[in-house]
């Protein structure tokens, strides 16, 4: 009994590798803290470039009426499929970026100026049968008109994002809402 007591007492007083423990403890609070600023960094990121794409879409609404289309050579109104491939197009760093972005454009009253709720319609991606519609009026001239849209996200680690303000889904999913307005100059 004596010779195990003293063995475990020269166990618990050896030093050989102990930086090897703190390693091994250390290392993965280590690495998912630096994911986890990789993936928030990437968020933000994507987040910059949707709201560079809406500001090209809404220079492309306050400039062009009417688009040619390509099967009949004959010019149409522009459509929201126009604007989300618009924001789509410059926007390659959302994946499926057709299948997650929502477009809603809203008039504003220049009487009270009353501004919609904050609330911005996302794609529902639990049921993927019931879809927000992307569509929209034109308006008057001199209209001040409220363009949102929304994309949902996937996030690699569930920590990640964590400090951000983002409205998380039922799906895990982070929405990335980028907002303009701009007023209908007169034909």
């Amino acid at each position: 009994m004596g010779h195990l007591i003293s063995h475990i007492r020269s166990f618990a007083l050896d030093e050989r590798a102990t930086s090897t423990i703190e390693f091994v403890i250390m290392f993965p609070v280590v690495i998912m803290l630096f994911i986890a600023a990789f993936e928030t960094g990437m968020i933000l990121s994507r987040q910059v470039l949707l709201e560079r794409s809406l500001d090209e879409a809404v220079r492309i609404l306050r400039l062009v009426r009417t688009l040619v289309d390509p099967d009949t050579g004959d010019p149409r109104p522009l459509t929201a499929a126009d604007v989300q491939d618009a924001i789509c197009d410059n926007t390659s760093s959302i994946p499926r970026c057709d299948e997650v972005l929502v477009v809603q454009l809203t008039r504003v009253n220049r009487q009270t100026y009353d501004i919609p709720t904050p609330d911005v319609v996302c794609v529902d991606r639990n049921d993927l049968t019931i879809q927000p519609s992307n569509s929209f009026e034109h308006g008057q001239n001199n209209e001040l008109i409220l363009i949102r849209t929304c994309a949902v996200v996937d996030r690699i680690l569930p920590i990640s994002g964590f400090g951000l303000n983002l409205v998380r889904d039922d799906t895990g999913g982070m929405h990335i809402v980028a907002s303009s307005v701009f007023v209908n100059e007169p034909q």
